[in-house]
């Protein structure tokens, strides 16, 4: 049996893939239209910026409702009493073993002996100390023992022992600064939770700790706390020391630079470390932790070159250039293509843009000036270029879902400050900030009285400007009926009115809408006729053989140049999810052939699919038209049994097949006559293409694929694809049909043979033999084809069997015999046909 998209084993969950090269932004692993994105979000982190009422589980709860599903809560580290932060003071060599030392640790109060293993314990360190009789989060009970014949007091902890990480290589290091006998709940905020928190394709603001916080503020009424972007520039001025070019301001809108000199690099405060651990992201450097650090604060992913191998101090966005090649920070050399947009020096590629740095110009321990990148890039360039290099980071995560070039500025600055914080080092005066894709947004106008009606609440006025402005809308007019409300530069997703009362109902309460139960009205002038119509077409084509199909109304733009759909007649969408779904589909028939080869990717062979969708096409006159069209696709042996399944499968063969199945549909749904006329399309090849005509419009097309399309999926043999209009397959499908009486008289048959030129049709001849013969013609089959040397080149032989009959009378053979004489002599006026006679 033939399918529709099957898969094997446990794939249902996704696309299936196709194993083949070539047009891999279209063909291999299709990401679902819609999609979510995890964010861990630390409680204690989130407290930096808003007061939160509640425990971690009722925050979930409530955040659930609002939109931002948490998936999971993990509950980290012990409020274990007798842990506190201690001091090692002095560190001996264990008499008894060569791994083991003696450290004295100072807790505030005394001081205590410790046997201790691990290798960075070093005087003055600050670290988690165990005291006899606490517990870890393993459970163990810490007790004095003797350990090689030397007396143990407690014990020096490790981030795993505490439940404060999985690193358990060391001793955990707290900030120089922590009082000896602080308990280690209040210096590393223990117990603490982690919200794993499911964000979806438009919220890309909440891919981050500030963008969370945001939410509960709003939620909870609180007010919000911006973090410290302040820092001391001096030095020389920036526009000295480097330059920024955009050769290509669509891809890139806006690119700042800043610069740091005299940095050093190190590792990161305990603080920063455990955070980022706690978001799943491994400490590597202070440098390269801040950025990462505030990635996951504001959301803005950032890159830091090392700026002495910076080539010519100059910075250019730009397409990569054919050949070049790049060694990314994985260690792995990717060959570039024009997809891809790179960060280059003046020489070379220095990083893949929004994507991953190069592994020449990385922060590395002798750096000591660092050129600190902030900028913002276009989601689809960004999404094109990861899946053309099979590559994806947490930066590219972001950018994919739009990162707001107004707020790249406040992100750089508030890296700046934490550089200047942890690293030490001097700022360079002033920015380097290339702002070429400066787009003023729009105030968004709401109606309150929409609001009302739309969710079915009485929410008043100034409740809902109130909501707005707690999720930091500029409400620039309000009136007693409505509002204008200026979105806040991150929130790029908001642009109609409608998204405005998504706000309100999200904060308003969802479960605060109303259950209304269902109810429906009776409508005199309705009629279902329409849906009725298009179940019929359906019912039929499944009576025909074939099986349904859906796709999505989204294509890319390379399936469409694969096709050849003229560029003037696609309909781009202004904010796609990414490139696979940037175009409204213009036809059925490039998805038609997708599905098509995606069946034989898993070996179905033989399948007969059809699909009844709307397409979208720009007219000459720039207004946007939609269409109901119907599409059927026919490939391998379908409809043959037994041994004939054995057989090769030709050209003629299956553009008959699927014209029979046309035909079929035609006269099942009671559509006007119609006729097929030799046509042209770029997808089909050439001389096997026809035009369906319907009332003298052209209403379809039928052909068989172009070879060069058909290798794409590795298509060997012919297939047959047509796509017609609905509307004349729906307009006269429950019309009665007339009876006519049932002949009482009996009929004579003749046969007709005639040679032809190669070009003279089937339906020509029908035609003359339609207009020659009398009223008592009733019938003109075709029962034979013909071709072969003894009729010549460019020739074949056509036979016809002829029914007359009279609705009075009975014909005699006279007359039968006259009739026919006149449409032998009408074929050879008309075709030039030779008539072969008995």
């Amino acid at each position: 049996l033939f399918g529709i998209r099957l898969r094997d084993g446990h794939r249902a969950y996704r696309h299936d893939q196709v194993r083949r090269q070539g047009y891999s932004s279209v063909l291999r692993e299709r990401r679902s239209f819609s999609g979510v994105s995890g964010m861990k979000a630390p409680l204690s982190w989130l407290r930096e910026y808003v007061d939160i009422p509640v425990g971690p589980d009722e925050l979930a709860a409530r955040l659930t409702m609002i939109g931002l599903e948490v998936g999971s809560v993990e509950q980290v580290g012990v409020d274990a009493e007798g842990i506190v932060a201690g001091r090692i003071d002095s560190v001996e060599p264990h008499p008894n073993s060569g791994r083991l030392r003696i450290c004295v640790v100072h807790d505030g109060e005394r001081e205590w002996r410790v046997v201790c293993g691990a290798p960075n314990a070093v005087p003055g360190m600050m670290a988690p100390f165990a005291r006899p009789g606490s517990s870890l989060a393993t459970g163990v009970t810490i007790r004095q023992t003797v350990i090689r014949g030397e007396k143990s007091e407690g014990m020096l902890c490790s981030a795993k022992e505490i439940g404060a990480g999985d690193d358990h290589s060391g001793l955990m290091q707290l900030p120089a600064d922590t009082e000896p006998g602080t308990p280690i709940g209040k210096v590393l905020s223990l117990p603490d939770a982690v919200l794993d928190i499911d964000v979806t394709w438009n919220r890309p603001d909440c891919l981050s700790i500030m963008g969370v916080a945001r939410e509960i503020a709003a939620l909870f009424r609180r007010p919000f706390r911006m973090p410290d972007i302040s820092f001391t520039e001096a030095g020389d001025p920036v526009e000295t020391l480097a330059s920024v070019e955009i050769e290509d301001a669509g891809c890139c809108p806006r690119y700042t630079a800043r610069i740091v000199r005299g940095v050093a690099v190190g590792p990161s405060p305990g603080w920063m470390q455990r955070r980022l651990a706690l978001c799943g992201v491994r400490p590597i450097s202070n440098v390269v932790d801040v950025t990462n650090y505030v990635m996951l604060e504001c959301g803005h992913p950032l890159h830091a070159f090392d700026y002495r191998l910076i080539d010519g101090r100059k910075i250019v966005v730009r397409r990569a250039r054919p050949g070049e090649r790049i060694k990314t920070l994985d260690s792995v050399e990717r060959l570039l293509s024009s997809d891809v947009l790179v960060i280059a020096d003046a020489r070379r590629p220095v990083a893949v843009a929004g994507i991953m740095g190069g592994a020449g110009t990385e922060i590395r321990d002798d750096t000591t000036d660092v050129l600190l990148e902030s900028a913002a890039f276009d989601p689809a360039v960004i999404r094109r270029g990861s899946l053309a290099l099979g590559l994806g980071s947490e930066s590219s995560r972001r950018f994919e879902r739009g990162v707001p070039a107004d707020m790249v500025d406040a992100a750089g600055r508030r890296a700046v400050h934490l550089i200047a914080r942890v690293c030490g080092g001097r700022v360079a005066r002033g920015v380097l900030d290339a702002y070429p894709g400066r787009v003023a947004r729009k105030a968004v106008r709401c109606r309150f009285s929409r609001v009302r009606d739309l969710l079915g609440i009485d929410i008043g006025g100034d409740r809902i400007v109130e909501i707005l402005k707690s999720l930091d809308f500029t409400v620039t007019e309000s009136t007693s009926e409505e509002c204008c409300a200026q979105p806040p530069p991150f929130r790029v997703d908001v642009e109609l009115e409608a998204d405005l009362i998504e706000e309100v109902a999200r904060l308003h309460g969802l479960d605060k809408v109303p259950e209304a139960v269902p109810s429906a009205k009776v409508a005199p002038d309705a009629s279902d006729a329409p849906f009725r119509a298009v179940a019929a077409c359906r019912g039929n084509l499944a009576a025909l053989g074939l099986r349904e199909i859906m796709n999505y109304s989204f294509i890319s733009g390379a399936m469409l140049d694969m096709f050849g759909i003229e560029s003037n007649r696609r309909v781009k969408l202004p904010n796609p999810v990414s490139s696979d779904h940037a175009f409204l589909r213009p036809s059925l028939v490039p998805q038609m052939v997708e599905t098509l080869g995606r069946n034989i990717s898993r070996q179905i062979c033989d399948a007969g699919l059809f699909e009844i969708g709307r397409v979208f096409e720009r007219e000459q006159t720039g207004r946007i038209c939609e269409r109901l069209m119907v599409c059927a696709g026919l490939m391998g042996r379908v409809g043959r049994t037994g041994p004939d399944m054995r057989r090769p499968v030709d050209r003629e063969e299956m553009f008959l097949g699927l014209k029979g199945v046309l035909d079929g549909l035609l006269r099942a749904q009671k559509a006007q006559p119609h006729s097929w006329k030799h046509s042209a399309n770029p997808a089909f090849e050439e001389g096997w293409c026809v035009s369906l005509v319907v009332d003298g419009r052209a209403r379809g097309t039928m052909g068989i694929l172009r070879s060069s399309i058909r290798k794409e999926w590795r298509m060997g043999e012919p297939v047959a694809v047509a796509e017609i209009e609905a509307e004349p397959l729906l307009e006269n499908v429950f019309r009665t049909p007339a009876a006519a009486d049932v002949g009482a008289y009996p009929s004579v048959s003749r046969d007709v043979a005639m040679i032809v030129s190669e070009d003279v049709t089937h339906e020509s001849v029908v035609a003359c033999i339609r207009r020659a013969g009398p009223p008592e013609l009733t019938s003109v089959v075709l029962f034979d084809i013909y071709r072969g040397d003894a009729i010549g080149p460019a020739r074949k032989s056509m036979a016809y069997s002829l029914v007359y009959q009279s609705k009075d009378r009975t014909l005699t053979d006279e007359e039968a015999n006259e009739f026919h004489e006149k449409v032998k002599q009408a074929l050879r006026m008309e075709l030039g046909a030779q008539i072969r006679e008995a």
